[in-house]
């Protein structure tokens, strides 16, 4: 039986650090690695946030879970947030709960449906093979999503597949500090800052998002953004934390990538910054800041 999606979402906030086998969707692709990711779900993709995780090989795709298949797109037939036509040839399926699987960057002449009148698909199904009509630099590489079209979201695929062992580490490093200027500050050289509502960034890995990050003042959390779904507000697709982010918030350029805001008050403090990723593996840092 299929697993509520969001009784697993809310299982794993609880229990992030405990392994379980109960999963709604398997694999698209066979010999799931550490490094099997080109992209993480929630990247920074030109002027989006990428709703797919890409995968770095070419190969076989199939099936995630039973289904049917609702449409198969051609490279520019469709273009919106969700289905940009920059995911070329591509195959969604309809499960239970509203979800959808989108299986983009595929090769159509490999593609193995061919009536897509509700005609049902069992999981592991092979779909066909990767290909390069997406934009991905004409790499053949899966453009892999899950949405969920009754909340009009995207959920990141990792929440609903089998845990892997392993996970790229994090790398909490390169932090600066932005004012309402827009003015960036390095914070391993300045060490006090006026009082108001700044925004605190890392540098940007180019492949891996962390599941959460937050901010802290001296031990009380004040924001905390996850990247467990993508949602659309105001026909912009952002990232919750204590309020919605847009990608010119999370992404300001090609380098950095936002771990949250804060009000910095006058008084010495401790300014806290954590992440961890989807196996619930925890990188932190503290830095002693002066307000005036």
């Amino acid at each position: 039986m299929m697993i509520k999606r969001l009784k697993i979402i809310n299982i794993f906030l609880i229990l992030a650090e405990l392994s379980f086998n109960l999963f709604a969707f398997d694999w698209p692709v066979n010999d799931i690695k550490v490094d099997s990711y080109s992209s993480y779900f929630g990247q920074n993709r030109g002027e989006l946030i990428s709703s797919s995780l890409c995968f770095s090989e070419p190969g076989e795709i199939k099936a995630v879970e039973d289904g049917y298949i609702l449409a198969i797109i051609n490279e520019n037939n469709d273009d919106s947030d969700f289905f940009p036509s920059t995911l070329g040839t591509a195959v969604i399926l309809s499960h239970g709960d509203n979800l959808l699987s989108v299986y983009g960057n595929m090769d159509a002449e490999t593609i193995t449906l061919n009536d897509i009148n509700e005609k049902t698909v069992d999981s592991g199904t092979i779909l066909g093979q990767s290909g390069s009509s997406g934009w991905q630099n004409e790499k053949s590489h899966l453009e892999f999503q899950i949405i969920d079209t009754k909340d009009q979201s995207a959920i990141n695929p990792m929440v609903l597949m089998p845990r892997l062992e392993e996970s790229l580490p994090l790398t909490l490093t390169g932090i600066f500090i932005e004012n309402k200027n827009h003015e960036f500050f390095d914070i391993t050289l300045y060490k006090t800052y006026p009082s108001g509502l700044y925004r605190i960034y890392q540098k940007r890995n180019p492949i891996a998002v962390p599941y959460k990050t937050s901010i802290s003042i001296n031990g009380i959390v004040l924001d905390q953004l996850s990247y467990d779904t993508i949602i659309q507000e105001n026909k912009k697709i952002c990232i919750a934390g204590k309020k919605k982010y847009t990608n010119k918030d999370v992404y300001p350029n090609e380098e950095l990538h936002l771990l949250g805001e804060s009000m910095f008050t006058p008084g010495k403090a401790t300014l806290g910054l954590s992440e961890v990723d989807i196996l619930g593996n925890i990188k932190q840092i503290n830095y002693n800041i002066t307000v005036r």
